[in-house]
């Protein structure tokens, strides 16, 4: 059986981000979601020898969780308004990491298509999540302590896997390859 590394990476990713979170809600520290996230494309997607799989994934980490860091903190720390200011970090955050992965991994190709729809998906998450939040979903998923703290977070993970995915190349991994 083979699958194809997109769909590879989408179950990869999105099983990351949701063990990040559990991870995260559990011990308090929210370092877990990015370090983990951002395992994702790499382990997926690097090809080679294990030395350069290392180094690279680290890179990628490391990058990974500093541009995670500081869009949480810039959007935390400025107040203006609702909805354009967070999309526009978010998707601007998710555009960078997909970048920093575009220049590391041969497969994951950058141009203008796969960098946009990144941008405008991982964009509108938080947008989306402050709509669900306050207008569609229950007071009693809404007050859920783990939803309160990770759901943003992971609905933004969920979303630019999505807009990763637009950038992989369909090349099969599995027992046939």
């Amino acid at each position: 059986m083979t699958i194809s590394k997109k769909k590879l990476t989408i179950l990869v990713n999105l099983i990351l981000a949701t063990v990040s979170i559990l991870i995260s809600f559990w011990t308090g520290l929210l370092f877990f979601v990015p370090l983990l996230f951002a395992l994702g494309l790499p382990l997926v997607n690097i090809d080679g020898p294990l030395k350069k799989k290392v180094g690279l994934t680290f890179v990628i980490v490391l990058t990974t969780t500093a541009i995670f860091l500081m869009t949480v903190l810039t959007a935390i720390s400025f107040d203006f308004d609702k909805y354009i200011f967070p999309g526009l970090l978010s998707g601007f955050a998710g555009a960078l990491i997909l970048g920093i992965n575009g220049l590391l991994i041969d497969n994951v190709k950058l141009n203008p298509k796969t960098l946009l729809s990144t941008f405008i998906i991982a964009g509108l998450s938080l947008p989306v999540w402050i709509f669900l939040t306050e207008q569609i979903f229950p007071d009693s998923i809404v007050k859920l302590e783990l939803v309160r703290q990770f759901g943003m977070f992971h609905f933004w993970m969920v979303l630019m896997t999505l807009g990763f995915s637009f950038s992989i190349d369909e090349k099969p991994t599995g027992n046939n390859s």
